[in-house]
């Protein structure tokens, strides 16, 4: 009888994979990777992507309920913020939503799938974007991606929570090489293929180990 292990992976449009053919999503591409290897060790890992399009943490908590909670959660990935920082023009230059109530979110978030069982959060930072268009508050977008950005580092540190760093991964790429993974102008923020592929490679060993260290717990427990 396989072992089954819940992975949700919750956030924005970067999770959901927008403009993205499904079978090249990150989320797809991490389930294609783990799940026959694992399944030869008798687990079947039952990936969820619960990821919206144009989705704040204001909204994700909405339904976090429905798409989390009741999913019975052994491992979570949260995305968020590249909404949150947005600002509208309905919302006469305040962000969609506030760094104070974007750092409470996501705690609320983790506090809420540990609860609901969930053994391992996997927060992950957001990519650098190039919209070099100022906001109505003044604020070019890509500067307020990374102030969200830091808020997400703040969050890990005090939920104890595992951080997949995936801005620092395309800070470390020239200008060139991530406009290839990122959708071309005028979008120049959701991800390529590419963008995909490279997301996929860098949070694959944080879910992998996740994964080990559930079955290794559910090992014991058998032994007891």
């Amino acid at each position: 009888m396989l072992t089954q292990i819940n992975l949700i992976h919750m956030g924005d449009s970067m999770t959901f994979g927008q403009y993205c053919d499904p079978h090249l999503r990150w989320t797809e591409r991490v389930k294609n990777i783990i799940t026959p290897g694992y399944q030869k060790e008798g687990a079947y890992i039952n990936s969820i992507n619960c990821g919206v399009s144009g989705e704040t943490t204001l909204l994700g908590l909405v339904r976090f309920a429905k798409d989390v909670q009741n999913n019975a959660p052994d491992i979570v990935t949260l995305q968020f913020g590249l909404n949150d920082c947005n600002c509208w023009q309905t919302d006469r230059g305040l962000p969609r939503v506030s760094p104070q109530c974007f750092e409470f979110n996501l705690i609320e978030m983790i506090d809420r799938a540990r609860h609901f069982g969930c053994a391992h959060v996997i927060l992950m930072t957001n990519h650098t974007v190039l919209r070099e268009k100022r906001m109505i508050s003044g604020e070019m977008y890509k500067n307020a991606d990374e102030r969200y950005s830091k808020i997400i580092h703040e969050v890990a540190e005090k939920t104890k929570t595992t951080l997949c760093d995936i801005r620092s991964v395309f800070k470390s790429l020239k200008e060139n090489e991530v406009k290839e993974l990122l959708l071309p102008y005028p979008d120049l923020l959701h991800l390529s293929p590419k963008g995909h592929e490279l997301y996929a490679q860098t949070i694959l060993p944080f879910i992998k180990r996740a994964i080990d260290d559930l079955l290794q717990k559910k090992l014991k427990k058998s032994r007891v």
